[in-house]
């Protein structure tokens, strides 16, 4: 679980950067960019992905449990 959450976060750091048509255009993220315009949206989604991966980090350091 600890490396999933990792990977999850990874893949939003990088999704969020790189702006693929299937990751930005999407639902949500249109929504989302609506509401707070394209900057707010990619700070929030990085603000995500990092928590994420250091929830995964912690985990894996046995500081947290992350079952």
């Amino acid at each position: 679980m600890k490396y999933l959450f990792i990977g999850i976060g990874i893949f939003t750091l990088v999704c969020t950067f790189f702006k693929p048509t299937f990751y930005w255009e999407s639902r949500k993220a249109r929504s989302m960019r609506k509401l707070i315009g394209d900057r707010g949206t990619s700070f929030f989604y990085y603000i995500i992905g990092l928590a994420v991966v250091v929830i995964g980090v912690l985990g894996m350091l046995d500081i947290i449990s992350v079952k």
